[in-house]
C-alpha cells in the first residue's frame, strides 16, 4: 500500500493537479494539488465500504464536497461545530446549501467539536475506520495533536494522514512530536511555502492556489518499518511554545491575542490603529469573569470541585 500511495503523491506532485471533481460552486482556502492527492488517496480505498474519508474542519465544504464528488462510492465525513471563522454564521447554511446542489449524498456532516466527536466516533461512521485523515482545523499546538491522537483508535492498518497548514511552526512541532513518540507512523512528504499566503503578492497566492496552498504534511502508518524516519523542520528554542505557561497563569490570559496586536501596532507605528485595538481590547476584558483571580500563578482550582481535589 505504502508504494501504492507514493505513485498518487508523485503523480500529484510531478504533473499540472487536475482534479478528479471540480464544480463553481466550490470556493474555499486550499490548494488545487493539495486537493487533488486528497482525491486520489482516497480512491485507494474506494472498494472497501469498511473504511471512510474523515477531515476536522469544513469551512464551507470546498475539500470535503471535492473528495465526495470524485469519490461517490465511499462515506465522506467532515467534523466542525463551525465556532470560528464564520463572523456571520453562514458556512453550515453554505455547505448544506452546496451538499443538496451538488447531489452528494455520501457528504455527511458531523455537526461537533472535533473531541466530542471523537468520543465515540463510531457512531457517525456507523462503524467505519478512517482511510484518509484530513486535519483542518483548529491550528494551535494542542488541537493539531490531540487531532492526531485522538483518530488512533479509528485509524485503519493502512491509514493515511494529509496535515494541512504546515507551514506553521507549531503545527510542524505537533507533528514532530507525534512522529517522535508513534514510531510506527512516517512522514512521507512534505511541503512548504516561504510565508502564509496572506502574506504573499498576487502572484504568489495564485501559485499556492495551484499548489499545496499553505503548507502540508503527509504521514502513513508504517507497520513493517519500510520508511526512513523524516521529521518537519522545527528549532531547538522551545520559548514560543514555554510562554504558553504565562498565557495560561496570566489573570487575562484570554486576552494575549489582542494584546500582542496592540504592542505589535505600536512597535510599528501605526498608532490610530494601536488605539483601536486597545480600546477592543477593553471591551473583551470587560466580558471576562475575573472573580477570584490573582495578577498571575492562576491554576483555576477553583473551578474545580472541592471533593475531586481531596485525598
Amino acid at each position: 500500500m505504502i508504494e501504492r500511495i507514493k505513485v498518487v503523491i508523485q503523480t500529484v506532485e510531478n504533473a499540472n493537479p487536475v482534479c478528479a471533481f471540480e464544480s463553481p460552486l466550490l470556493t474555499g482556502y486550499s490548494g488545487k494539488r493539495l486537493i487533488a492527492v486528497l482525491q486520489g488517496l482516497t480512491s485507494l480505498f474506494r472498494e472497501n465500504q469498511q473504511l471512510c474519508y474523515l477531515e476536522i474542519g469544513v469551512f464551507q465544504g470546498l475539500t470535503l464536497l471535492s473528495v465526495a464528488g470524485a469519490n461517490p462510492e465511499v462515506a465522506c465525513f467532515g467534523i466542525d461545530n463551525f465556532q470560528t471563522y464564520d463572523p456571520e454564521k453562514q458556512n453550515m447554511r453554505i455547505f448544506m446549501e452546496r451538499r443538496q446542489k451538488l447531489g452528494l449524498d455520501n457528504a455527511h456532516l458531523i455537526n461537533l467539536d472535533y473531541e466530542d466527536a471523537f468520543e465515540n466516533l463510531y457512531a457517525h461512521t456507523k462503524g467505519r475506520k478512517i482511510g484518509l485523515l484530513f486535519i483542518d482545523g483548529p491550528h494551535d499546538y494542542r488541537s493539531q495533536l490531540m487531532g492526531l491522537m485522538l483518530a488512533m483508535p479509528y485509524l485503519s492498518e493502512n491509514a493515511v494522514i494529509v496535515v494541512d497548514d504546515s507551514n506553521y511552526l507549531h503545527v510542524r512541532q505537533a507533528n514532530t512530536d507525534f512522529l517522535m513518540t508513534h514510531p510506527e507512523y512516517k512522514l512521507i512528504f512534505q511541503s512548504y511555502t516561504p510565508c502564509h499566503p496572506v502574506n504573499m503578492t498576487a502572484e504568489q497566492a495564485e501559485r499556492a492556489r495551484q499548489d499545496w496552498w499553505n503548507g502540508v504534511n503527509i504521514i502513513v502508518r508504517d507497520k513493517d518499518n519500510v520508511l526512513p524516519s523524516m521529521y518537519p523542520p522545527t528549532r531547538r528554542n522551545r520559548i514560543l511554545f514555554e510562554n504558553d505557561h504565562f498565557t495560561h497563569s496570566s489573570r487575562i490570559g484570554e486576552l494575549s491575542p489582542r494584546a500582542l496586536t496592540v504592542l505589535n501596532l505600536l512597535f510599528t507605528g501605526r498608532w490610530m490603529r494601536a488605539v483601536k485595538n486597545l480600546y477592543m481590547a477593553y471591551k473583551e476584558y470587560k466580558q471576562l469573569c475575573l472573580k477570584n483571580r490573582f495578577d498571575d500563578a492562576n491554576t483555576f482550582l477553583e473551578e474545580v470541585p472541592q471533593s475531586l481535589i481531596k485525598c
